[in-house]
């Protein structure tokens, strides 16, 4: 399952004078099957080349119109794969094909069940413990809900939803939204050339001091590469790195026998973290990339939290402007909690533009929670005037204590981890693009500053 959400003592994390107004989780999708076909030498990997790990997924149900009637009915059918093998190539006279086999990068049953869990886990804490959410789902408009296109983090936001509400709990339709691939913002693969053009000048420095750390790599996972010649890299177009071990975390979350070399965990460690920083460093040291990257994304967060607040207000316009929209009118009602299913790729992203980033591998359904906070009333430790407003993010349902919110002043007393809102709105700010669009072709052909001298923190 995923990493779990509710520890013990869980109610010492939400001191009594603090009241919580809105919560805001992205979380990456369930277990799933591997997606690197390219490198999946099955036969030498010792997997099978089947994973019938997706049995929930067999029965699917579909609207389907019936000019007749003139109304869209529901139809029921069986999902299966079929396949050719050597002793069967053909599939001009097959009856039927693999029950419960599961398609590259599918969600499995055991993914579904993770996504639930997590859902099960927000209603032990919001609802059970901290009595933030109301015990039934009624009305809409209390909790957003949106996935990127991929169809498995839309199911998982399913399952997460389901696990929070069950069926029984429920009285109104939930509405997933969705978004056009050039207007997403929950992850950072997006078509912006600017983003594109530093995301390769990063990967080509991670190269240098990575690769030539690879070489053992390459030799004590030997069995798994396409020939004797051929080794693990991070480059600028794609990397065997990254392919093997996200690989290699699908086949360990479901029991499946690895080659031994994996038995190696220094080996296994190096290549993750080589990975890792190639796809996330730059958003770590980079201003551009981490607002063309999340940096929308951030913004939309913190709009979310402000809207029709008197302090937040004026921010929100300033960042509605940013985005090319017009201000959200305050009459509109804000959730009391949103629900964003996502990616490795959105979590990574968002941790390193935070600078948190520990560059240990992203678990499946692995979580990042914006919750906001008002202050009951005003204490001595607000002496210095400012709202009594509070961000805190958690990892995995832990706190983590941002640098933007470090300073004196910009964090609730005794704990950094509950920023003030003034200084978790400058740190926004600093990562939200002026204007997404046109800074997506602005400096091209331009190296990263941090790449123009030769740097040492990359090949050392």
């Amino acid at each position: 399952m995923g990493p779990p959400l509710v520890f013990p003592g869980v109610e010492d994390h939400y001191p009594g004078n603090l009241t919580l107004k809105q919560v805001q989780i992205l979380f990456r999708h369930g277990e799933r099957t591997p997606v690197h076909r390219s490198i999946q030498q099955w036969d030498k990997w010792g997997f099978p080349i089947f994973w019938p790990l997706c049995d929930s997924s067999r029965s699917s149900r579909v609207g389907l119109i019936n000019p007749k009637i003139k109304q869209v009915t529901t139809f029921e059918y069986e999902r299966e794969i079929e396949t050719l093998t050597e002793e069967d190539p053909s599939p001009l006279f097959a009856n039927g094909g693999r029950k419960g086999v599961c398609t590259e990068g599918q969600l499995t049953d055991k993914g579904r069940l993770s996504g639930h869990y997590l859902g099960e886990q927000l209603r032990e804490l919001y609802v059970d413990k901290l009595a933030f959410l109301p015990r039934n789902f009624t009305k809409p408009s209390d909790i957003y809900l949106r996935s990127t296109g991929i169809v498995r983090s839309r199911e998982t936001l399913l399952e997460v939803f389901n696990g929070l509400y069950p069926l029984n709990s429920h009285s109104a339709t939930p509405r997933i939204l969705e978004r056009f691939p050039f207007e997403e913002n929950l992850h950072p693969n997006v078509p912006c050339r600017r983003l594109s053009e530093l995301g390769k000048q990063f990967r080509v420095a991670a190269a240098k001091k990575w690769n030539p750390k690879l070489e053992d790599a390459s030799h004590v996972l030997k069995d798994i590469l396409s020939s004797p010649e051929a080794k693990i890299t991070v480059d600028s177009s794609g990397d065997t790195a990254w392919a093997i071990i996200d690989t290699y975390s699908s086949a360990l979350a479901h029991n499946v026998k690895a080659p031994p070399g994996f038995a190696n965990r220094q080996v296994v460690n190096t290549v993750a973290r080589a990975a890792l920083e190639t796809a996330f460093a730059g958003f770590e040291k980079n201003a551009e990339m981490k607002q063309l990257g999340m940096g929308r994304f951030f913004a939309e967060v913190l709009q979310r939290m402000t809207v029709g607040d008197p302090v937040g207000s004026e921010s929100a316009a300033e960042i509605s402007q940013m985005l090319g929209r017009k201000e959200t009118k305050v009459h509109r009602k804000v959730p009391m909690l949103a629900l964003y299913g996502a990616h490795d790729s959105s979590i990574g992203a968002i941790l390193s533009s935070l600078g948190v980033f520990d560059y240990r591998w992203i678990n499946f359904t692995s979580h990042i929670t914006f919750e906001l906070f008002e202050e009951n009333a005003k204490s001595s430790t607000w002496s210095l005037g400012g709202p009594g407003k509070f961000v805190r993010i958690k990892y995995n349902g832990r706190p983590v204590a941002i640098p933007a919110c470090q300073q004196r002043g910009s964090h609730w007393d005794g704990d950094k981890s509950f920023c003030t809102l003034i200084a978790f709105q400058e740190f926004v700010h600093s990562v939200t693009p002026r204007d997404w669009d046109s800074q997506c072709n602005e400096h091209l052909g331009e190296q990263a500053p941090e790449l123009k001298e030769a740097s040492e923190e990359f090949v050392a």
